[in-house]
Order: C-alpha cells, then sequence, then structure tokens
C-alpha cells in the first residue's frame, strides 16, 4: 500500500511540473509578451523555442551555440532544480560544438592553395 501512496505522490508532482513548464513557455509566447517586453532581444526569442523545443524531454532542432548558453543562463530555478533541462541543453550545446568543429574541419570549399615556386635559374 505504501508504495501505491509514493507512485500517486510522484505522478502528482510530474503533472505539476509539467503544468509549470508549460504556463512558463506559455506566459513568455502570448500576445502580450511583446508588449511587455518591446526591446527583447533575438535571443530571448530563440532561448524561448530552444526551451519549447526541450519541453518533450528531447533537443530536437539545431540554434545557434549563443542560443544555448542564453537558455541555460536564464534558465527558471524550478527546471535547474526539479528537471533534467540543465543536463539536456548542456548536452545538446556539446554535441552542437562538436559538430560545429566537424564542419570547419572537413568542410572545406573552394579551391586548393597552391603556392607557385619560383624556379631557379
Amino acid at each position: 500500500m505504501p508504495l501505491t501512496r509514493v507512485a500517486v505522490a510522484a505522478g502528482i508532482a510530474a503533472a505539476a511540473l509539467s503544468f509549470v513548464l508549460l504556463f512558463a513557455l506559455h506566459r513568455g509566447s502570448g500576445p502580450h509578451a511583446a508588449a511587455a517586453h518591446p526591446a527583447a532581444p533575438a535571443a530571448a526569442s530563440c532561448q524561448s523555442r530552444l526551451l519549447r523545443d526541450w519541453s518533450d524531454g528531447r533537443i530536437d532542432g539545431v540554434y545557434p551555440l549563443s542560443c544555448y548558453r542564453s537558455a541555460l543562463r536564464s534558465l527558471p530555478a524550478d527546471l535547474k532544480v526539479y528537471s533534467s533541462a540543465p543536463d539536456d541543453i548542456a548536452q545538446a550545446l556539446s554535441q552542437r560544438i562538436v559538430q560545429s568543429h566537424h564542419q570547419k574541419i572537413s568542410g572545406h570549399q573552394g579551391k586548393p592553395s597552391v603556392r607557385k615556386v619560383a624556379s631557379a635559374p
């Protein structure tokens, strides 16, 4: 019987956390959000998109590196403590950094550089 109570309590806690997360995400994307923060930078919308993408427990999109860092800095306290968001976003950031370095290394485009050497007489 005590195990059932623990399972019910865990289910209620998970539902409450989901509700808080959805409310927080919805609050920042309503029609009054732009009026409340008229000078909000583009990074704010980027981190909002990233958090909305994460809300199902995984990050499917690819975002600029600054977006991941901004989202980590501005995570609400409840998400930092009661969710896997910090770890998930940090892992996605690491993967994105590795991906960007591989693109720089293997993504050489253009003509190979050929050095002209003057022939000796």
